[in-house]
C-alpha cells in the first residue's frame, strides 16, 4: 500500500520537499537498484499531466525521495487540488509507493 503525503506549493516560488518511502508496516524500504517516475494530474483519470515532479532517489538506504520545484515550474500551476502519486522500477518490477494531493496556492505578495 503507498504511502499519503499531500503537498502545498505556492505559484512562482521554489519548493522542496524529501519524502520517505515505507513498507505497509512503517519500515523505510531501502531504494538501491530503483529508479523512480511522478507526475501532477487534475484527477487520475487525465491523459497528461500538469507537471513532472522528476523525484530523485537521494539516499537509498535511508528510502529518501526528493522533489525540488523551481520558482518558474510552479508560476503557472492552476489553483486548484491536484493528485500526484510516485512510483519506482527495477527491471519490469513497478510499485506506487507514495501519493496523494498537491494544493496549489496563488502568491499573495507579486
Amino acid at each position: 500500500m503507498a504511502t499519503n503525503y499531500n503537498l502545498n506549493i505556492t505559484r512562482g516560488s521554489e519548493y522542496s520537499v524529501r519524502l520517505v518511502a515505507k513498507d505497509d508496516n512503517g519500515s523505510v524500504i531501502n531504494l538501491s537498484n530503483y529508479t523512480t517516475k511522478g507526475v501532477v494530474k487534475n484527477k487520475y483519470s487525465d491523459a497528461s499531466a500538469l507537471l513532472d515532479l522528476n523525484p530523485v532517489i537521494s539516499n537509498a538506504s535511508a528510502g529518501h525521495i526528493d522533489i525540488i520545484l523551481s520558482g518558474a515550474q510552479t508560476t503557472d500551476m492552476p489553483i486548484t487540488q491536484a493528485v500526484y502519486d510516485i512510483e519506482i522500477y527495477s527491471g519490469t518490477y513497478v510499485n506506487k509507493l507514495i501519493h496523494g494531493y498537491v494544493n496549489f496556492h496563488p502568491e499573495v505578495t507579486t
